[in-house]
């Protein structure tokens, strides 16, 4: 009797599995400790919602996002790249598979974790129309965001200031710091080249300032804008943090958060925030055919929102016959081709869930079988982890790739199949 209460026990326990991202780009190993175990306990802060039940997906996902923004390892919410002018403007967003409901945020200033908004618009679309039948805001920008959250009971710091002494870091300032100091030289080099009068005073006295305070840019200077792509043992530069959850009767849903690309213009809203290219999930394949899948991408940002990269990575998933890491590959190698015009980096990484149809018993709620994990990138590394129910612990690394296989655009990949229904695998 005691064994077949066990049995029974043992089939009610929930199941789930939950992966996440750090960017694409390049991780210094000198920070690669702290984002690996930054990804763990995101990892296990969703893993304590969905251990609960069905249903949690939503909070899942922007708990374990929450847990990666308040890190200052990762460019999301604390240690977020600083805009032009030295502040904190981040991205967010939120996809519910099982509702279809998005919610996100751009440009929004003063707020230390961007994704709670981007839930709490999700949640509000998802309990209908409001007073007098207004329809529920999906996408809100910028200082209208912060008001916005205020009056729905988020607690935030009474200023952006005051927000900004907690999320402007020592490594983000000094990278400002010195990524300013360049761009001060490269104007002021082009002001002479094209005017034929060199800079003023005022001009000459900040560039000297600036690059005392970092070091010697000349050689940097001298390639102009591809700066942005020099990595050394100081930098991290990265975009997107993401997070895909699924629960035990197979609901998904994915997030991302950014604080955007290095001295970016104020204002500026990236790929994290922007409906199908930053995030997506969903229940159903192009044709309505059931289908799970959700996804994340990361990178810099302009050319992915116009491939809508998220969704079109689903939507090749539920057709390929390769499996999700080909249809990945398949997805960026265009989006790449049709920018490759443009001078500008390559950089991304996509990361994809794909869940196996949950098994039905009469009687019983649908019960999560197994899932596939996809990592594809084209960035010197990639930071991702995953924890489903039948593993002892999270599994996290940080993928690196070769700078000669990044320049002749050979993207890198990894796959694995995560059976749930058993115990404690590795």
């Amino acid at each position: 009797m005691e064994s077949g209460m066990g049995v029974d026990s043992k089939a009610q326990k929930p199941r789930f599995f939950v992966a996440v991202h750090v960017g694409a780009g390049y991780h210094s190993p000198s920070n690669e400790k702290a984002l690996r175990s930054a990804m763990k306990r995101a990892c296990l802060a969703a893993a304590s919602i969905l251990r609960k039940g069905p249903g949690g997906c939503v909070d899942a996902v922007a708990t374990a996002v929450q847990v990666l923004e308040d890190d200052p390892s990762t460019n999301a919410g604390r240690g977020s790249n600083l805009t032009e002018d030295g502040s904190v403007e981040c991205d967010a967003s939120l996809t519910d598979g099982h509702s279809g409901a998005f919610g996100a945020v751009g440009a929004v200033p003063g707020i230390p974790n961007a994704i709670q908004i981007a839930a709490l618009l999700v949640k509000e679309q998802m309990k209908g129309s409001s007073l007098l039948g207004r329809i529920p805001p999906m996408f809100l920008v910028g200082e209208g965001a912060r008001i916005w959250a205020k009056s729905k009971g988020i607690v935030l710091p009474e200023t952006v200031m005051e927000t900004d002494q907690w999320l402007v870091t020592p490594k983000a300032k000094a990278q400002w710091k010195h990524y300013k100091a360049m761009l001060l030289g490269t104007k002021a080099e082009n002001d002479i080249s094209f005017d034929g009068n060199s800079c003023n005073a005022q001009q000459t006295a900040l560039i000297r300032d600036s690059q005392a305070q970092t070091c010697d840019t000349s050689e940097e200077n001298r390639v102009g804008q591809s700066y942005m792509r020099i990595p050394s043992e100081e930098d991290s530069i990265m975009d997107t943090v993401g997070v895909i959850c699924v629960d035990t009767e197979g609901h998904i849903a994915s997030g991302a958060s950014s604080g955007g690309i290095a001295l970016k213009v104020s204002g500026r809203v990236g790929l994290a925030a922007m409906y199908g290219s930053g995030c997506w999930a969903s229940l159903k394949g192009p044709f309505g055919a059931p289908f799970i899948v959700g996804s994340c991408v990361t990178g810099a940002g302009e050319y992915l929102m116009k491939g809508f990269a998220a969704r079109e990575c689903c939507v090749s998933s539920s057709l390929s016959q390769a499996g999700p890491a080909s249809a990945c590959m398949e997805v960026l190698r265009s989006v790449v081709h049709d920018s490759s015009q443009n001078d500008t980096d390559k950089s991304a990484g996509i990361l994809l869930v794909q869940a196996d149809a949950p098994i039905t018993v009469p009687g019983n709620p649908p019960k999560l079988k197994a899932v596939e994990i996809a990592a594809v990138y084209s960035a010197l590394s990639f930071g991702i982890g995953y924890f489903g129910s039948s593993m002892e612990r999270p599994k996290v690394s940080i993928l690196r790739s070769t700078q000669q296989q990044n320049r002749t655009g050979i993207f890198d990949h990894f796959e694995a199949r995560i059976d749930l229904s058993t115990e404690n695998s590795l």
